[in-house]
């Protein structure tokens, strides 16, 4: 993979730091210059969304949830990490649906209160 199509934002130090993704089976490193990660598993990997031009994906591992912890990619997932990123998910409840509820429950507190 191309060196500038990965980042990484690892929850300690809140920079966002351009990484190559080492694939070895299903397992992943990531590599800056002079720093190497811990193997993650592709598995432990949960789709977090889309931030601007890339997706985002975070870290769970069973244990203790990471929640600062993102992996994005800019642009198209590359062919060779299609298959083993989690897929991309739309949301459950678009913008417009929210909008509906909001509404639904104005109006059910509208009502009750008369």
């Amino acid at each position: 993979m191309s060196d500038h199509t990965a980042w990484l934002i690892d929850g300690k130090s809140a920079l966002k730091r351009q990484v190559r993704i080492e694939v070895i089976g299903r397992t992943f490193l990531l590599y800056e210059p002079q720093w190497r990660s811990e193997t993650f598993f592709f598995g432990d990997l949960v789709y977090r969304g889309k931030e601007g031009e890339s997706h985002v994906f975070g870290l769970e591992d069973g244990i203790k949830e990471r929640p600062k912890w993102k992996l994005g990619i800019k642009g198209d997932i590359p062919p060779e990490l299609s298959g083993l990123l989690p897929r991309a998910k739309a949301p459950l409840l678009s913008n417009i649906g929210m909008l509906i509820i909001a509404f639904l429950c104005l109006a059910i507190v509208y009502f009750a209160a008369a």
